[in-house]
């Protein structure tokens, strides 16, 4: 039923060149026919639409229908779709093809290239790229043959049987066979291999003409078994030691324990694999993946695939191991590209007693480039093999880790976000949205899923609504106040100093000078003082003298006396006669504006202050 609904547009077209050659496209049969065939075509659009599985080419013959249907009812007279039907329905595939990806639309090739292409594939730059450049190809296709069909009816010798049939359906069908089917088959792999992939879909190279080895070529039948038997965790081992390294003792722990919670663990030795260094030409974040040819891409789909993944290296120099470090470079495209669902992870690192759990924290980040989480980390310090400091106790963490990585995997449990996920998505998502020509698989990744809208789209949590109300918060300050002010005791009483060389500051210094004023000095004066002071301190304030009284002021003064401009540690120093103030004033150390008779009073005006 599905297959006749798929096809059925196009037989509806094809009932309709019948009907309109057997009747010479007479208006009274063409009137029934297109509107029994418009409105059984429309139906059958709207079910495909329901079912996701109309493409382009449907809505083109049912388009072309509709209008068959609509110009013989409204224009019975007119001869054109007698003439031209199939120069219409070309014309209408060619805007069908064209206008979509003018308007940032999917180009209509997409539909079919995802039945034959893995979904993982879909979102990439390249998927996208070969869909449109197969896409203008059709287009000249369809635009060749819309002109070509319009032949017979433009020239009356040619509006016969047999070249009727050659223009309308020979050329036509030459075009689409000869060019565009194998175009469709062809080019996909030829652009891939071009910029240096493997073609999506195909699990060995055959470039050239080349075989696969036998060695590495399955049947269908072995790679369902595969599929059947994959491990629910996957544990990627640095260790160059293979199973007799405390890294392989450590997992043969957590081995044991998930067993008996019924989840088979895959333990991958990265030392036996192929892993080439990175060459660091970022083509995974300009195309979506890498072109070195080895096992990593083996590797890391056990790891993507897995329901729950384990990182583990022993700490070699303070660090990883080569093989664990070679492989995580390699693994850089994905560290871009988050995964936007999460699964359970774990770390284990082993030192001879330095640096576990260093490379512990380093290997837990780095879990989110296959889209796990950290449960925890199983740590252990050993020299020799088997030589682990506290045996009883590893071996009781990672039972503990077992069972908590077990309910993980069952019940789909998350683990809050914390602060480097948000550091990373911070980076991450800025580093990208800056370099986003570079990395243009990247830069879509991150804007179709959404991650760069908001980092609980990224961690794939949401934020939980405020429990606390703005009115509860204030009765409960006014009730914080209102406590402390019945346990508030009276502050025991300070003894102030009023002596200027006692002032650590220049601020002080000044607010204190008043205090120092021989009044016997000041008999008869009226004089300001305006400091302003920089350096350490930036402030302007003046000192005035009445009526043998000195008085501290914020702030400049109307029409002061003297001015004198000073840094804060050179007129500190002259108040406490650690610096001669006329020499400082000679040598520039601050300056004086105004009366400078004034200036020389100072020193026995305020007994402690010397100029």
């Amino acid at each position: 039923m599905n297959r006749l609904l798929n096809i059925f547009p196009t037989l509806a077209f094809i009932t309709y060149m019948t009907v309109g050659e057997f009747t010479g496209f007479r208006t009274g049969a063409m009137q029934v026919a297109t509107l029994v065939l418009a409105l059984s075509a429309c139906v059958t659009i709207c079910v495909l639409m329901s079912r996701d599985s109309t493409s382009a080419i449907d809505k083109g013959f049912a388009a072309f229908l509709l209008l068959a249907c609509a110009g013989y009812w409204i224009y019975p007279d007119k001869i054109f779709l007698a003439k031209f039907s199939p120069t219409l329905l070309f014309v209408i595939f060619l805007l069908l093809a064209v206008v979509p990806p003018l308007l940032g639309r999917e180009p209509f090739t997409e539909h079919f290239a995802r039945r034959v292409t893995p979904a993982a594939v879909w979102q990439t730059s390249v998927f996208r790229r070969i869909n449109l450049n197969i896409t203008w190809a059709w287009s000249g296709i369809f635009a060749a043959s819309a002109v070509v069909t319009a032949i017979p009816g433009i020239v009356p010798d040619l509006d016969v049987f047999p070249w009727k049939l050659i223009f309308h359906v020979g050329i036509p069908a030459v075009l689409m066979v000869g060019v565009g089917i194998p175009l469709n088959k062809h080019y996909p792999g030829y652009y891939q291999r071009k910029i240096g992939l493997a073609p999506a879909g195909v699990a060995e190279s055959t470039r050239d003409g080349e075989r696969p080895e036998p060695s590495r070529s399955r049947s269908a039948a072995s790679r369902e078994r595969e599929m059947k038997d994959a491990p629910d965790i996957v544990a990627i081992n640095g260790s160059p030691h293979e199973s007799i390294g405390n890294t392989s003792l450590l997992i043969a722990m957590l081995k044991e324990n998930l067993s008996r919670e019924g989840l088979q663990l895959e333990e991958i030795f990265l030392c036996r694999h192929d892993i080439q260094y990175c060459l660091g030409c970022a083509m995974c974040l300009e195309k979506g993946s890498c072109w070195i040819k080895d096992d990593h891409k083996q590797v890391v789909s056990k790891a993507l695939e897995a329901k729950a993944l384990i990182l583990a290296s022993p700490v070699y120099f303070f660090n990883v191991t080569a093989q664990m470090k070679t492989f995580l470079d390699r693994s850089l495209g994905f560290g871009h590209r988050p995964r936007q669902s999460w699964k359970p992870g774990l770390v284990i690192t082993v030192s001879a007693g330095w640096g576990e759990t260093n490379v512990a924290q380093y290997l837990g980040d780095v879990l989110r480039a296959f889209g796990a989480f950290s449960i925890g980390q199983l740590t252990a310090i050993a020299a020799s093999p088997g030589e682990f400091i506290g045996k009883d106790a590893v071996e009781e963490r990672a039972a503990d880790l077992a069972r908590e990585l077990a309910q993980a995997i069952r019940t789909g449990k998350r683990y809050p976000a914390t602060d480097r996920d948000l550091a990373f998505w911070h980076f991450m998502g800025d580093l990208i949205r800056q370099n986003k020509e570079l990395m243009r698989t990247d830069h879509d990744h991150w804007e179709q899923s959404g991650f760069y809208n908001s980092f609980e789209t990224y961690v794939g949590q949401t934020r939980a609504p405020a429990v606390r109300s703005p009115e509860m918060r204030k009765e409960w300050i006014k009730e914080l106040i209102r406590r402390k002010k019945q346990t508030k005791q009276p502050p025991a009483e300070e003894k102030k100093t009023t002596d200027p060389l006692e002032a650590a500051t220049a601020r002080e210094l000044l607010e204190m000078m008043p205090h120092g004023l021989k009044a016997e000095a000041s008999e008869g004066l009226s004089i300001t003082y305006q400091f302003e002071i920089e350096g350490g301190e930036n402030f302007t304030a003046h000192i005035k003298i009445q009526d043998q009284k000195a008085s501290f002021h914020e702030g400049p003064a109307e029409n002061p006396d003297v001015t004198i401009k000073s840094p804060a540690d050179v007129w500190l120093a002259i108040s406490k006669g650690e610096l001669d103030g006329a020499q400082a004033f000679m040598s520039g150390k601050y300056k004086v504006e105004g009366d400078l008779a004034c200036l020389m009073k100072l020193s026995a005006l305020f007994g402690s202050a010397k100029r």
